[in-house]
């Protein structure tokens, strides 16, 4: 199964601890080894770097990892399929609405099987030239085509965002019926985080403390490397540091995260966690 990862910050914030631990998931501490991609929404517009190569060996995971690109919302994904093409690398990005939106997702899926390979919903097939549309074959980009297509039906123009949450929701658990569909979902002013089977939070906000990554061995103070006033949320496929409290989402449960915080969020009752090795083994059987 590819791994995800996300940060919504409060203010500008640069991603790149985290990134190193991800990246290393990339073919020296995991087999994700099928392409890599990053984009963070800056102030000044949307930034996206997607290779071929595994995080480890690409020179624009290296480019990365020393640029210190600060932003208040990052959608990163390393990939392991059946494939390496370039079309299908992660995060993907289209625009609606005047706004540049990105989206990732892990696990597999048959959505374009069970639409009989249409994202555009029966009675919108007119306006063809409106519709978003896959450039590669994977479910992922189709489903990410398919929820912007259903967006754009119900919607002429961009809703609140208590409406768009409720929408996307309901989406997200349509499209879960197909698959395993874990995913992240920005247009650079929020984050929709869905979890299917694992994903992951912490929120890091003063008093700040250290962290130390799993997957490499590396350390940091947030004290140092933060104001007071800063919040920011860190969401992965599972925990990134080793002395963090991280939090789980439920299966099902669809958050949305603004400014660092969970703003919009929907779990089912009773709520049910899986524990790590569970949702690696349902991926690994998918």
């Amino acid at each position: 199964m590819c791994q995800l990862l996300a940060m919504n910050s409060k203010n500008p914030a640069d991603i790149g601890f985290s990134f190193t631990g991800f990246r290393a998931r990339g073919g020296l501490t995991d087999s994700h080894t099928d392409g890599f991609g990053i984009a963070y929404f800056e102030p000044t517009g949307l930034r996206l770097y997607c290779d071929d190569h595994s995080a480890v060996e690409s020179p624009l995971a290296e480019l990365v990892s020393q640029t210190k690109t600060r932003a208040c919302n990052v959608i990163a994904h390393i990939r392991k399929s059946d494939d390496d093409l370039l079309c299908n690398a992660h995060p993907f990005t289209r625009e609606i609405w005047g706004e540049a939106w990105v989206f990732s997702h892990n696990g597999k899926m048959t959505i374009q099987e069970a639409l009989n390979g249409d994202p555009v919903p029966n009675d919108h097939h007119q306006n063809a030239a409106c519709h978003h549309c896959p450039i590669g074959d994977t479910d992922s980009e189709f489903a990410f085509c398919y929820l912007l297509n259903q967006l754009k039906a119900r919607f002429d123009s961009k809703p609140d965002e208590q409406t768009l949450f409720n929408f996307l929701k309901n989406q997200c658990r349509f499209l879960a019926q197909f698959g395993i569909f874990n995913c992240l979902f920005s247009n650079g002013d929020w984050l929709l985080s869905y979890a299917n089977t694992l994903l992951f939070y912490v929120t890091r906000q003063a008093p700040f403390s250290k962290a130390t990554l799993i997957d490499v061995d590396s350390q940091i103070d947030f004290a140092i490397m933060n104001d007071t006033d800063d919040v920011m949320t860190i969401i992965a496929t599972t925990p990134l540091t080793q002395d963090e409290s991280w939090q789980q989402l439920a299966v099902n449960e669809c958050v949305i995260f603004k400014n660092g915080d969970i703003v919009y969020q929907d779990m089912p009752n009773p709520p049910e966690y899986l524990s790590i090795e569970e949702g690696l083994e349902i991926a690994q059987n998918a």
